[in-house]
């Protein structure tokens, strides 16, 4: 698992303790799994509008062996999204062993 390379886009680079927070819990998310890992690719997010009850935006996509797996979360705080989505994604990645 260590060999793949994890694309992290964020729109504020400045938070890179959030970058590294992400690739962790995407690392350990896919450490489960026996198939390959083609290419992993994260998208964090915040939005400007102070109406917006849940601002924080993690997204991630993943490529196990030429299937795709998306997990997607909005939260009040980038952790908090980044750890739904890592809950969404190891329930997928399940699914996926399961199968």
């Amino acid at each position: 698992m260590s060999d793949i390379q994890i694309q992290i886009r964020c729109r504020d680079e400045q938070y890179r303790r959030i970058v590294d927070y992400a690739r962790e819990k995407v690392e350990t998310a896919l450490r489960h799994t026996s198939r390959p890992i083609l290419y992993a690719r994260v998208w964090l997010d915040r939005s400007a509008d102070p109406a917006v009850a849940r601002p924080a935006e993690a997204s991630v996509e993943v490529d196990v062996n030429g299937t795709v797996i998306r997990a997607r979360a909005d939260a009040p705080t980038q952790v908090e999204a980044i750890d739904l989505m890592q809950d969404r994604l190891r329930a997928r990645m399940a699914r996926l062993t399961r199968h």
